[in-house]
């Protein structure tokens, strides 16, 4: 089945060293040469463009039922990115800190403001201060210190700044009341109107644009005397603006204010009045009747303008709604009578000077008291979150405009106190220039321009200072 078979070897001759044949060769390159040559530019033509559709060209078709479907689906979106855009403030006054070292508070100039209104018996103390929407003029007045009725004529001086931001030594307008000026506001869009509170209670209003005839209105607003004034806004009519006025009666009114009609008509009034005490109160009485506070001080919140935060004699402080108010009786349909209490606080053991909510944080404002001491307030929350401890009360506070970190205020000791919100200590202020000492009554600052700060003092002076908050600001961290 199987064979044996043999074959012969066969050989192949081996090819595995090749020769590769090369050759050297040479280059030779020419000699190097230089010539020069003119040369024009171009010349240019202008050649117009056509951007009419042409003859015979096709248009294109556009479904405007689904271009408006998809405008309508993305506005909500876009609207609210340029509404962020146009209210944020993140770089807003922000400055290069070139030494953070110099941390020092200037004082520039010092306007004796009584004085120059001395023939109209302008009391000793400057008592309220405003700078206008365009923040270049200042709105000072000076009072007595009443025990009983006020027989005094009130005077509110009216500065502008120059060019170096300074004020004149003259007031530019006087404005004159039948009784001690409490307080002024500066309207916050028309930078000509300006309203003043009395402390009889009465509410005038002027065009400072005008030479003759500057009062726009006039009303007897509060049977007690006018604690303070805000605009605010409508939140039924965003376009309208309305003036919030407080006094020691224990209520907050609202006013309508037509510049046109030069009418200020009551829209709605707030009573405050006491927490009903609870049952198991340590008080000899079980229950205790609701009794009206005066109020002392309020504000509005930025971000949500129906929330407002009320201060009332005793310590209260009272969190209040615009919505869902409640007529009390006695209450009429021009004027209504309303209820508006939403949250009670824990409050001071003292009186409630002064509260502002925060520019920056809108679940955020700040109270300050005759008990030495500044509480930080969470809107949800009764508690303070942070509370302040003060050697001595401060008269008037504020929140620093782009420091989140920062707060000022001022009082008798002399000096812009400036503290750590965070921390809840005071930053040291240090001032190079040797001044007198002058207890301290209010403090504005400048909100374009916010290291510009005026100061008013007990001896009826404005002292103007020059504030780097920056650099306060780093040594907080």
């Amino acid at each position: 089945m199987f064979n044996v078979k043999h074959n012969e070897c066969v050989g192949f001759e081996s090819r595995w060293r090749v020769k590769k044949v090369s050759s050297v060769g040479s280059t030779q390159t020419t000699d190097y040469s230089k010539a020069e040559m003119e040369t024009s530019p171009p010349e240019k033509k202008d050649t117009q463009v056509q951007t009419e559709t042409p003859e015979g060209a096709t248009s294109v078709q556009v479904d405007e039922e689904k271009l408006a479907e998809w405008l309508r689906k993305i506005y909500p979106k876009v609207k609210k990115e340029l509404d962020d855009s146009a209210n944020s403030r993140a770089f807003k006054g922000y400055k290069l800190s070139t030494d953070s070292s110099d941390a020092n508070c200037k004082l520039v100039q010092i306007l004796n403001v009584a004085s120059q209104v001395k023939d109209a018996e302008i009391g000793s103390y400057v008592s309220a201060m405003s700078w206008n929407s365009t923040n270049q003029t200042l709105a000072v007045s000076c009072t007595y210190k009443h025990n009983s009725w006020c027989y005094h004529e009130g005077v509110v001086a009216i500065y502008t700044l120059d060019r170096e931001d300074n004020l004149p030594e003259t007031p530019r307008v006087k404005l004159t009341t039948e009784s001690c000026v409490t307080e002024l506001r500066f309207h916050s869009v028309l930078p000509a109107i300006i309203a003043a509170g009395l402390f009889s209670g009465g509410i005038i209003i002027w065009n400072i644009q005008k030479e003759d005839d500057q009062v726009v209105a006039k009303v007897e607003g509060h049977g007690d005397g006018i604690t303070q004034l805000s605009w605010i806004i409508d939140i039924n009519s965003a376009k309208n603006v309305l003036l919030a006025s407080s006094g020691l009666d224990g209520l907050l009114s609202i006013w309508n204010f037509s510049l046109n009609e030069s009418a200020l008509t009551i829209k709605e009034r707030h009573q405050i009045r006491s927490q009903l005490m609870p049952k198991n109160s340590e008080s000899q009485e079980e229950t205790v009747k609701k009794i009206a506070r005066g109020v002392t001080c309020f504000d509005f919140s930025k971000y949500s303008p129906e929330i407002f935060v009320i201060g009332g004699e005793g310590g209260l402080v009272v969190q209040c709604s615009l919505l869902g108010s409640r007529k009390l009786q006695g209450s009429k349909d021009e004027a209504p009578l309303l209820d508006s209490v939403f949250k009670y606080y824990e409050g001071h053991k003292g009186e409630v000077s002064s509260i502002k909510f925060s520019p920056n944080r809108r679940e955020m404002f700040m109270t300050s008291g005759s008990d030495s001491e500044i509480r930080i307030y969470v809107v949800d929350q009764e508690e303070p979150a942070q509370v302040i401890f003060l050697k001595q009360p401060l008269l008037d506070v504020s929140w620093v405009p782009y420091e989140e970190r920062i707060i000022c205020g001022c009082g008798k000791n002399g000096v812009i106190e400036i503290y750590n919100l965070l921390k809840g200590k005071a930053i040291e202020n240090t001032t190079k220039e040797k001044i007198k000492s002058e207890i301290m009554t209010q403090v504005e600052i400048n909100k374009t321009k916010s290291n510009i700060v005026a100061v008013g003092t007990e001896s009826g002076h404005v002292q103007m200072w020059r504030v780097p908050w920056a650099l306060f600001g780093n040594l907080s961290l």
